[in-house]
């Protein structure tokens, strides 16, 4: 066999090894990061004294959560009580991880959820309703 034979074979050996077994090219990650909206949720209601009101809604990546009651008419001065924690789906209950006896108007409650799952915004009377308030809460989270 020729030097000449034998170099080809080598040659097409090698281009039929690299071509049969795939690319060998290392996959890259994202440049960009993923990124989640924020969602801002709003709910509105009246209560009586002693009363408390929760809504519940759902975080789908973990992230901040702040609350804030943006509006107590017809005494926007009230001190209210504020709260966030778990949903308890069965009892229909908020349980009260984080609270602030003493918000008042766009007083900011803040939370970190540490998994994506339902959780709860209530407001409640700290014993300062007289009579009939409305209210209205603002929520952002992820």
């Amino acid at each position: 066999m020729s030097w000449l034979r034998v170099g080809a074979i080598a040659v097409l050996a090698g281009s039929l090894g690299a071509s049969g077994c795939g690319s060998s090219s290392t996959p890259t990650e994202p440049t960009t990061p993923v990124t989640y909206p924020q969602v801002t949720e709003t709910y509105t209601g009246t209560m009586v004294a002693g009363e408390t009101k929760a809504f519940h809604f759902t975080v789908t990546n973990p992230g901040s959560v702040d609350a804030a009651i943006t509006d107590l008419s017809p005494l926007a001065t009230l001190t209210m009580g504020l709260q966030l924690g778990g949903w308890d789906a069965t009892a229909e209950t908020c349980s009260k991880s984080l609270f602030n006896d003493a918000s008042r108007v766009n007083t900011v409650l803040s939370g970190t959820p540490q998994a994506a799952g339902e959780y709860c915004v209530a407001i409640y009377d700290v014993g300062n309703l007289q009579s009939s308030t409305g209210f209205t809460i603002t929520l952002l989270h992820y």
